[in-house]
């Protein structure tokens, strides 16, 4: 994979959510697959994105919000997924989180949410969020939500990643399988329609 077409895809990503929030003035959410190594198009990549897809767009509609606008894309980076939705961003940010954290294939989103004026919403701020909630019950301390897991162990995934811990060969077996646990699935999904 050529890195300047790497950038160049990311940056046309970067600038089609920009343009969603800006031209509906509401937050955008991005959905990609977290696929080590170079190649992002493994087989089952896309029949993954559609039903994480239609994860979110049920969450969305399960939370009163509303897709008004969406764009798929594909190229060197794996295929995406972005929308502008009708609700508020800490609360897509929440819905997004909770479809990463529950969903059977969750471990592979990377949902992102960008609020409508451009700015990126991350975990931490759903930890400041839950904390100043719980200060104002009780006062008392509250943790905020575990980092991403690893593919393969039960450790925060940026520290395998970092120590080097797991081959890529090891990542991308575990990876595999849950695509193909997707391929199976394929055409189950159902539609959310601006």
């Amino acid at each position: 994979m050529d890195f300047c077409q790497l950038l160049a895809e990311r940056e046309r990503r970067w600038n089609t959510r920009l343009s969603l929030a800006g031209l509906y003035n509401c937050p955008v959410l991005s959905l990609t697959l977290n696929i080590p190594g170079p190649d992002k198009n493994l087989p089952g990549a896309d029949a993954a994105l559609c039903q994480l897809r239609a994860a979110l767009c049920a969450a969305v509609d399960g939370a009163g919000g509303k897709v008004v606008d969406e764009v798929r894309l594909s190229g060197p980076d794996g295929p995406a997924w972005l929308a502008a939705v009708r609700m508020d961003a800490l609360a897509l940010k929440q819905l997004a989180v909770a479809v990463e954290e529950s969903h059977a294939l969750g471990r592979l989103a990377d949902a992102d949410v960008m609020d409508a004026q451009g700015q990126p919403l991350n975990r931490e701020h759903l930890a400041a969020l839950a904390s100043a909630d719980a200060a104002a019950r009780n006062g008392g301390a509250v943790q905020g939500r575990a980092p991403r897991q690893c593919f393969l162990c039960s450790r925060p995934a940026s520290l395998c990643r970092r120590e080097g811990r797991h081959s890529l060969e090891d990542l991308l077996a575990a990876v595999r399988q849950m695509l193909g646990l997707a391929s199976e699935n394929a055409g189950q999904e159902h539609t959310c329609l601006p």
